[in-house]
């Protein structure tokens, strides 16, 4: 056996991977954000750490553009849908998602209530509603 032999495979996997790492990059605008004016809209609330999902509450819903607010649901998605395999899903719909937290933001007791505690509720039983 050559030594050179087993190089060409693993520079062929490098080629590969290097190819594959422009696709699908940070400049698209999520799946269900909209870009307005080229510009990806942020999602509602104070970030901490690089998320919103901890501290994003009604009153930043309610103080957010539909695009901001389609930009949480994608936060939240993100964050909140396990990673146990590769084609783990939210079983809650973006677009519900987005009902049921503008019905839940809606009175003016709900300042408070904070976003990811209602979608996992939601998240947790979008399946019973099939």
């Amino acid at each position: 056996m050559r030594a050179g032999r087993g190089v060409w495979p693993f520079l062929a996997v490098v080629v590969v991977v290097a190819l594959a790492g422009g696709c699908g990059g940070e400049d698209e605008p999520a799946a269900g954000a909209k870009a307005v004016g080229g510009a990806k809209p942020k999602p509602v609330g104070t970030e901490r750490a690089g998320s919103v999902t901890q501290y994003a509450d009604c009153d930043d819903w309610r103080a957010g553009s539909p695009a901001e607010r389609r930009a949480t649901i994608v936060e939240l998605r993100s964050q909140l849908t396990p990673q146990t395999s590769q084609t783990a899903e939210s079983p809650l719909a973006d677009e519900r998602a987005y009902e049921i937290l503008q019905k839940a933001c809606t009175p003016d007791f709900a300042d408070s209530l904070r976003l990811y505690k209602l979608y996992v509720r939601a998240q947790g039983f979008a399946p019973l509603n099939d």
